[in-house]
């Protein structure tokens, strides 16, 4: 009776862990949503406010450069030193998680960025600025830079170059 009874409880115990097509369609499934879930929120306020970040022309020297518009505050972890952050910032990251901008942002600080820091705007969203300078030139000089030798995949309209108004 007993060797009859451990037997089921064993037999019942391999055949509920089988993984089953079932499964695997279930997961599918949830990953499928999940992903089309995010594309409709590109479409939504967070997408929009990223293509329609306001832009003007900033002379530098003889040339115009692109330079975008934002009031943003600098975010740190616990632990961290604020970084002082100045009006012309080279953006090479925009999230709408905080994690993943943290995840960026030490990936950029082990590839050599090492003064690489996170932003927030008031949406919530994440940049991850890698430069920051007190005139345009030098920006749009980093800027080059790392568009010529990027050190992770960057889609448009990365990098650029972000100008918080309140900032001298």
């Amino acid at each position: 009776m007993r060797i009859a009874l451990t037997l089921m409880v064993v037999a019942l115990a391999v055949t509920s862990c089988k993984t089953s097509e079932d499964n695997y369609r279930r997961a599918y499934e949830k990953t499928i949503a999940a992903r089309q879930a995010d594309e409709a929120d590109n479409e939504s306020i967070y997408g929009s406010d990223r293509r329609m970040l306001p832009t003007t022309a900033v002379i530098a020297g003889n040339d115009t450069v692109p330079v975008s518009i934002k009031q943003v505050s600098v975010v740190v972890r616990d632990g961290e030193t604020k970084p002082e952050m100045s009006a012309y910032n080279v953006v090479a990251g925009q999230f709408k998680q905080q994690f993943n901008a943290f995840s960026l942002r030490d990936r950029l600080i082990d590839a050599g960025y090492k003064d690489a820091f996170v932003v927030e705007t008031a949406e919530p969203y994440y940049y991850i600025i890698v430069q920051t300078s007190g005139d345009v030139r030098s920006a749009s000089d980093a800027l080059e830079k790392l568009k010529q030798k990027p050190p992770v995949a960057m889609k448009d309209p990365l990098p650029f170059i972000l100008h918080d108004p309140r900032k001298k």
